[in-house]
C-alpha cells in the first residue's frame, strides 16, 4: 500500500498531465474530479473521485485501462472517495470509447444535478455519430394520449413504440444552442440543425442553423424552420396534434413530434410532403447532440467538393468568408451538384420586388421565401474570372439554360457569355446582364429594351401576369408565375 500511495502522490509532475493517455491530478483538500475513461467495456467507466488529503495532491492514472481497473478496484486509504457516475451522453461515450458500437448506453444528462442515470439509445456512426435518441414513435404503438403525455414517455424502453425522454433536452445544451437530428426510418431524408430556443418552451423557434435539411418542401406549405412548441401563446397551434411540429409559426404539423392523432392517407404521422407526397409516415426519431460547432463553407460547391453533402437541402454558407453566414438551398444532385440558389420568385405568392435594392438582397435568412434573393453577394461566387449560372422556371417548364459569363449581371453588360447546356435561344438570349430599372434588375436578353428572362421583376409581363422567360419556351406574349437563379 505505502509503494501506491507514492506513486499517486508523485506522478502529478510528469509530462502530459490532465490527459486521458496519461491521467489526472485531483488537489488536495478536498479536490474533486469527474473522470471517465476506458475499463476494457464497451461503455467504459465513469467516477467522480475527491482527494481529502490535507497536503498532497492525487494522480490518477489513466493512460491504460488496466491501471485504470486496478485503481478503482483497489482497497483506498480513507481520503481518497471514488463514488461511480455515469457518462453525460452518447457523445461523450464515443469521445472515449473511439468507436464504440450503436446500441443502448447509460448515462446521466445533468451530470452531477438532481436526475438519475437512465439508458438511452446512442447513434454512433451516422452523421459523426455521438447522437443521443430522445423520441421515438412508430405507430405500431399507437398514438400518445395528448400533448403532455409525449414529453416523457416510457422512459426504460429507448427502443420502444412509444417513447420520449424529451424533458431532458435542457441537459444537451451546449453554449446557448441545441443540435438536432430529425429522422424517418425507411426514408433516406434528415434534417441536422441548430437552434437557440428549447421546443419545450412557449416561444417561436429561433436561432436556426441548418446544417443538412434535406425535408423541407420548397413551398411554404410545409413551413420547415427548426422545431417549437406546436400550441401555446407564441403563435398559431396546431390544435393539439403533436407536441412539437416544424411548421413554425403555421397551424400545419408537418415534421410532428409526439402525434396524438393519426395524419392522412395513409395514416400515420406527419412528415415531409418531400418525403411522401400524400400521408404520413410509420416512424419518427429525435436525436440531440451537445455539440455548437459548425464549419463554414463558402458555397454549396465548396460543400460538396469537402465531401460533406448529405444531399440536396438546406445548408449554411458564408459567400466570400465575410462573417455573415446565411442559409440556402443547395442543389447536390442536377448537373453535376454543387448550385446555390441566390435568386427565388414566386410571383403569385410574393409580388413583385420593389426596386433593385430589394431584388440585390431580400428575405436573406429565408430561402424558402417566395421572394429571396441574394445577388448581392454574388461577386463571392466567381471561380477562375468566371460565374457559372444556371435559370430555370418551377412548374412551367423543365428546360433551364446553363452557361458561364466573366460579367457580374447585377450591374454590368453581359461578356465573356460560353453556353453550356442552353435550352431556350429566343429572345436575344445572350447570358445575363443589368436591366432596365423599373422592369427588373437583369435580363438575359442582350442588347436589347426587351426583359425576357426577367431577373428580379418589378412589374408584371405577359397573359396570365407574371414573369417573361422565353417566346421559345412558353408561346408568344405567356409569361410564367416563378423563376430561380443558381450559381456555383
Amino acid at each position: 500500500m505505502k509503494k501506491f500511495l507514492v506513486m499517486l502522490i508523485l506522478f502529478p509532475w510528469i509530462a502530459g498531465i490532465n490527459t486521458l493517455s496519461e491521467g489526472y491530478r485531483i488537489p488536495a483538500g478536498g479536490g474533486s474530479m469527474r473522470i471517465y475513461a476506458k475499463d476494457g467495456g464497451a461503455q467504459g467507466a465513469c467516477y467522480t473521485v475527491q482527494n481529502n488529503h490535507a497536503s498532497s495532491d492525487l494522480f490518477v492514472p489513466t493512460h491504460s485501462t488496466t491501471e485504470w481497473a486496478q485503481f478503482i478496484a483497489a482497497s483506498k486509504p480513507a481520503f481518497i472517495a471514488a463514488t461511480q457516475c455515469y457518462p453525460k451522453s452518447c457523445k461523450e461515450i464515443l469521445t472515449l470509447m473511439g468507436s464504440p458500437a450503436s446500441g443502448t448506453y447509460t448515462i446521466d444528462s445533468d451530470g452531477a444535478g438532481a436526475g438519475t442515470s437512465y439508458q438511452a439509445y446512442c447513434d454512433m456512426t451516422a452523421d459523426g455519430g455521438g447522437w443521443t435518441r430522445i423520441f421515438r414513435h412508430n405507430i405500431a404503438g399507437g398514438y400518445f394520449t395528448t400533448v403532455g403525455d409525449a414529453i416523457s414517455k416510457n422512459t426504460g424502453a429507448p427502443t420502444g413504440n412509444l417513447y420520449s425522454i424529451l424533458n431532458k433536452i435542457p441537459d444537451f445544451v451546449t453554449a446557448g444552442k441545441y443540435r438536432f437530428r430529425l429522422t424517418w426510418p425507411g426514408y433516406s431524408q434528415k434534417n441536422i440543425w441548430l437552434q437557440t430556443t428549447n421546443p419545450l418552451s412557449d416561444v417561436a423557434a429561433a436561432g436556426i442553423v441548418p446544417i443538412a435539411v434535406n425535408a423541407y418542401t420548397d413551398t411554404r406549405l410545409s413551413n420547415w424552420a427548426g422545431l417549437e412548441l406546436g400550441n401555446g401563446a407564441h403563435g398559431p397551434t396546431n390544435s393539439n396534434s403533436s407536441l412539437l411540429d416544424g411548421s413554425v409559426q403555421h397551424t400545419n404539423w408537418f415534421y410532428a413530434i409526439g402525434s396524438t392523432a393519426a395524419y392522412s392517407t395513409p395514416a400515420g404521422i406527419p412528415a415531409d410532403t418531400g418525403i411522401i407526397a400524400t400521408g404520413g409516415v410509420a416512424e419518427v426519431n429525435l436525436w440531440i447532440k451537445e455539440d455548437d460547432t459548425y464549419v463554414s463553407y463558402n458555397s454549396c460547391k465548396d460543400i460538396l467538393d469537402s465531401g460533406a453533402s448529405i444531399g440536396s437541402g438546406i445548408y449554411t454558407i458564408d459567400p466570400g468568408n465575410i462573417g455573415t453566414p446565411i442559409p440556402v438551398v443547395c442543389d447536390m444532385t442536377t448537373d453535376g451538384g454543387g448550385w446555390t440558389r441566390v435568386m427565388y420568385h414566386d410571383y403569385p405568392l410574393g409580388g413583385l420586388f420593389a426596386n433593385n435594392a430589394e431584388a440585390l438582397s431580400y428575405n436573406t435568412t429565408a430561402p424558402l421565401a417566395s421572394r429571396y434573393s441574394i445577388l448581392s453577394r454574388l461577386s463571392s461566387f466567381v471561380r477562375s474570372g468566371k460565374y457559372e449560372l444556371k435559370i430555370d422556371w418551377p412548374g412551367s417548364t423543365t428546360a433551364r439554360n446553363w452557361w458561364t459569363q466573366t460579367s457580374n449581371f447585377t450591374s454590368q453588360a453581359a461578356a465573356g457569355y460560353v453556353g453550356i447546356a442552353i435550352q431556350s435561344t429566343s429572345n436575344y438570349w445572350g447570358g445575363l446582364e443589368y436591366g432596365i430599372p423599373g422592369n427588373s434588375l437583369a435580363d438575359g436578353s442582350v442588347g436589347s429594351v426587351n426583359w425576357f428572362y426577367g431577373v428580379g421583376a418589378q412589374t408584371t409581363w405577359g397573359t396570365p401576369a407574371g414573369i417573361p422567360a422565353s417566346d421559345e419556351l412558353m408561346g408568344s406574349g405567356v409569361s410564367v408565375p416563378r423563376m430561380e437563379l443558381w450559381v456555383k
